[in-house]
């Protein structure tokens, strides 16, 4: 009798082939097995037992006849007298146990073979068939069955009192899995991960630097990966550049600065022109040095460290100047450079790509959905095809395996390229060079964790520990971890971000 208010299960009546756990199932050619009851296109074995003058038609899969009878299917499907275990009388079904007063088994099959059994059936010989009992598992938690034993007897009601019951039940079992999510989340939380503490970073892609201006060749580092094709550099010019800087001693000539200054007089010019301003730029004369001084006193950013008289003394006075304050002057054109039309133009059209490949990420990824759909629907297909080659005669083992490895194969491939489009679509996937790095996480203590581009050095992870603030220059430092790290400082971050979500919970608890 239906349960008012309950609703009906929609289970499919003809799902067609499926291959799961590596059996072939097909709803309209399989054959079904007395044992599992499961409709697959293993190899069975047909009884051969006579009954009221017509045939058993009981099956057994070669799966269940080998684990649970220690028999070969394909033997005795040969023989013509086989009569199966259901007319023999020892049957170990759940259901051929029941009708003899016993209780199901549940799966013995790993238990009789750690015995050194060849079958399921040999070991209830040897143990008694009494010994084995599998039990559901309760559905309701003890403290519900304690309630509501004493009202036994509104359990025989009408309709309506049995869907209140029912209803009474799914709230208890809703309770208490929130309940246990809730509780497991909590237990996480309290343990308190810790990040590691790093290595203080006094090289950079294999060129030694003052540990204090990590942060600086960074910023550089970044911007070049970002904009070096857009500004024509060279592979590797960035890393040329800090090597002249910190490699190369104050005193040395100006002419091993080039690459240095090379690289500040495409900047300039590209803000020159921007800005209108008729300049001749040249690496033999002081006029790039000249410009630089003219752009420091428009934008006043570093006018108080750089003041004009500075440029006014020409090239000697940037010869004199240490590794620190040239690349502080290098990163200051970068910047400025930023506000260009041609940068613009650049971060617009990096956009635009973006966009585009995503657009084709998209379109990979529903190409690799529709793939999987049609080899579902050509699994039938190829079944049918073995079996119409063998006039409807069942499958031997070997034909059946042939059939599910050429299945798992293409399975293989269209689920291998589903799961690489999904990656191009999903929110990990690579972001538009020109988009300003975002730190992965910010600390109220001054620590910062970062990702960047540039860094490629495992495990890719960087700590900024800005320490404590000196006027507007915060003193910091930068520290790189060991590949072995990886594990604790994604459960960092992870341990982080599930506080972070139980704090907005509570606060909406609150609310």
């Amino acid at each position: 009798m239906a349960i008012k208010g309950e609703k009906t299960s929609k289970r499919t009546t003809n799902p067609g082939v499926r291959v799961v756990g590596g059996r072939i199932y097909d709803s309209s050619n399989g054959k079904t097995c007395h044992q599992c009851r499961q409709k697959t296109m293993d190899f069975v074995a047909s009884c051969k037992a006579m009954k009221k003058d017509k045939q058993c038609t009981i099956n057994f899969c070669h799966k269940c006849l080998i684990n649970r009878y220690g028999e070969n299917a394909e033997e005795v499907a040969k023989l013509d007298d086989w009569v199966c275990p259901q007319c023999r009388g020892i049957c170990n079904c759940s259901f051929c146990r029941k009708k003899r007063g016993l209780n199901p088994t549940g799966i013995l099959t790993h238990k009789a073979k750690a015995s050194g059994l060849a079958s399921v059936s040999m070991l209830l010989e040897i143990e008694g068939p009494d010994n084995f009992a599998y039990q559901k598992k309760p559905k309701l938690n003890d403290d519900f069955m304690e309630g509501s034993s004493g009202n036994s007897d509104s359990l025989s009601g009408t309709d309506v009192e049995v869907a209140d019951v029912a209803k009474e039940k799914k709230k208890v079992v809703g309770k208490s899995k929130k309940a246990k999510a809730t509780h497991k989340l909590k237990e996480e939380i309290q343990f308190e991960a810790q990040l590691p503490q790093g290595l203080s970073l006094n090289s950079v892609s294999g060129i030694v630097i003052p540990t204090e201006e990590a942060g600086n060749v960074f910023q550089l580092f970044e911007f070049c990966s970002a904009f070096g094709k857009a500004l024509d550099l060279k592979e590797g010019q960035a890393e040329t550049v800090v090597r002249e800087l910190f490699s190369c001693g104050r005193n040395t000539r100006r002419q091993q600065y080039c690459s240095i200054i090379q690289l500040m007089i495409r900047l300039l010019e590209l803000i020159s022109q921007d800005r209108e301003m008729s300049l001749s730029l040249s690496v033999s004369d002081n006029s790039w040095f000249t410009a630089l001084g003219e752009i420091i006193l428009q934008s006043e950013v570093l006018s108080n460290e750089f003041p004009p008289e500075t440029f006014k003394v020409g090239v000697a006075e940037y010869e004199k100047m240490d590794a620190s304050r040239r690349l502080k002057l290098l990163n200051f054109v970068c910047d400025e450079s930023l506000s260009t039309w041609a940068m613009r133009n650049c971060i617009k059209s990096q956009k635009s790509e973006c966009k585009a490949n995503d657009k084709v990420a998209k379109q990979k990824a529903a190409a690799a959905k529709e793939k999987e759909k049609q080899l579902k629907q050509k699994l039938e297909g190829d079944v049918a095809k073995a079996i119409m080659k063998k006039n409807g005669a069942p499958l031997s083992i070997e034909e059946h395996n042939a059939i599910l490895s050429q299945i798992r194969a293409e399975a293989k491939e269209a689920h291998d390229e589903m799961m690489e489009a999904k990656g191009m679509t999903s929110g990990t996937t690579r972001i538009c060079d020109a988009r300003r790095t975002e730190p992965i996480m910010v600390e109220d203590n001054g620590l910062v964790l970062w990702k960047l581009n540039c860094y490629k050095e495992e495990p890719n992870y960087l700590r900024q520990d800005l320490g404590t603030f000196d006027g507007l220059c915060p003193h910091e430092e930068w520290l790189a971890f060991k590949p072995e790290h990886k594990p604790d400082i994604e459960n960092y971050i992870s341990y982080k971000r599930r506080k972070v979500m139980q704090t907005l919970k509570n606060t909406n608890v609150e609310a």
